[in-house]
């Protein structure tokens, strides 16, 4: 009997929950404002914070041009009749001129890396600008790579890397500088020939 008692006690205290509870939880649970339940959301930034740029790019471009014209004449004059009949051969003369021009020119880079950059600025607008530079030395050979550029929040991925096809107005740089990169430029009398011819 107490544990009939019990039970329907238990039983009722169960009810009366699940009805306060069915009051407080009728209202569905998403608004207008939500974010989606499948896309990672956004994290909040600030100047100062670090953000991993994978840099993956690669451009080719090529051009192609031909040109060809050319002109015929002919000239022919003869003595005529009168005075100068036999002062003045006959004059006769043809001409040819042609031209034919082709040219063609392919250029082609890329570029591979990791860097990691500074968030310098945060715009009205939510935009992260951003800049980074690396300098590596090997064999008194420098080798310095840049990055600038903006980035949306929603870009950046839970791992705090975002790849460079999403960093808008980038501006990506990697030059060398030491006896590697001077022997590869023309020397100065090399490049004042250039220059006049």
């Amino acid at each position: 009997m107490k544990k009939i008692i019990k039970l329907s006690v238990i039983i009722g205290l169960v009810l009366s929950l699940l009805l306060i509870s069915g009051a407080a939880f009728g209202d569905s649970l998403w608004t207008e404002n939500s974010n989606s339940l499948y896309k990672s959301q956004p994290r909040s930034f600030k100047v100062g914070d670090l953000i991993t740029i994978i840099i993956v790019e690669q451009a080719t471009a090529s051009q192609k041009a031909s040109s060809s014209n050319g002109k015929d004449g002919s000239l022919s004059a003869g003595p005529g009749t009168g005075v100068l009949k036999d002062v003045i051969p006959e004059l006769k003369g043809d001409w040819k001129s042609k031209y034919e021009g082709t040219g063609s020119t392919t250029r082609g880079g890329s570029l591979t890396a990791k860097l990691t950059v500074t968030i310098s600025e945060i715009t009205p607008e939510g935009l992260l600008l951003v800049e980074g530079k690396q300098t590596i030395k090997v064999n008194n050979e420098n080798q310095v790579l840049t990055v600038k550029g903006k980035i949306r929040p929603e870009d950046v991925s839970q791992s705090n890397t975002v790849y460079s096809t999403y960093v808008a107005d980038a501006v990506i740089e990697y030059q060398g500088k030491g006896t590697l990169g001077d022997t590869q430029r023309p020397g100065i009398l090399t490049r004042i020939f250039n220059w006049i011819f």
